[in-house]
């Protein structure tokens, strides 16, 4: 299976993701409301705004998107096994990063 088609089933899987593999949400996500943090997370999950400029070796592990005035990144990092985790998927503000 590709790295790309893992990753896609890992956003696919939210909000029932577990270990090996994790979800994690930064403070600056979690300062919205829990409506807010619910439609940014289906954007996460259904994000295929996939091109050359922010997916240039087509794995689909990084995308962003503008939600109420502030930018989101999502990011997803293989951990292959390292303390347990498999993939890691951060929800972040730009300003997190």
């Amino acid at each position: 299976m590709s790295k790309a088609m893992k990753n896609d089933m890992l956003r696919a899987s939210i909000p029932a993701i577990a270990k090996p593999d994790v979800l994690i949400l930064t403070k600056g996500i979690y300062s919205f409301s829990d409506d807010d943090v619910a439609h940014i997370m289906e954007k996460v999950k259904n994000f295929k705004d996939f091109n050359p400029n922010n997916d240039p070796h087509g794995e689909h592990d990084f995308g962003s998107f503008e939600y109420k005035g502030k930018r989101i990144f999502w990011k997803i990092d293989d951990y292959n096994g390292h303390g347990g985790y498999q993939l890691v998927l951060t929800v972040m503000l730009a300003d997190d990063y």
